[in-house]
């Protein structure tokens, strides 16, 4: 994906609608239908890695969907919709670490 910072926040609003509202509705959701979403709160966390300063309203977005995300899987109890919940969770803590998803992961102690 290729998106201007300014452009990012509105993506992820427009995905909101074609997957969390559904939800929220109380229609089937897979956890399928969030692939996209994901997608672009991921690419967020690359746009911003390196900014000092990161909007607000990006961050409020993405925490609201991933707590609004675990209180509709509150009644559902699908797994998979938890681990949505949780990457969505996990990129809004990278956005505070200044690190993206593309960061390499400890494979354990690097202690020599």
């Amino acid at each position: 994906m290729n998106f201007k910072k300014t452009e990012i926040l509105e993506a992820i609003k427009i995905e909101e609608m074609n997957s969390f509202y559904p939800l929220k509705m109380g229609e089937n959701v897979k956890a399928e239908t969030f692939s996209k979403l994901i997608a672009l709160v991921e690419e967020s966390t690359r746009l911003f890695k390196n900014e000092e300063f990161i909007p607000k309203s990006l961050l409020r977005e993405i925490h609201l969907l991933s707590v609004g995300i675990s209180c509709e899987n509150y009644r559902l109890q699908n797994k998979e919709l938890e681990d949505v919940a949780s990457r969505l969770m996990s990129c809004f803590n990278m956005l505070f670490f200044a690190s993206s998803v593309d960061d390499e992961k400890s494979e354990g102690p690097r202690i020599i």
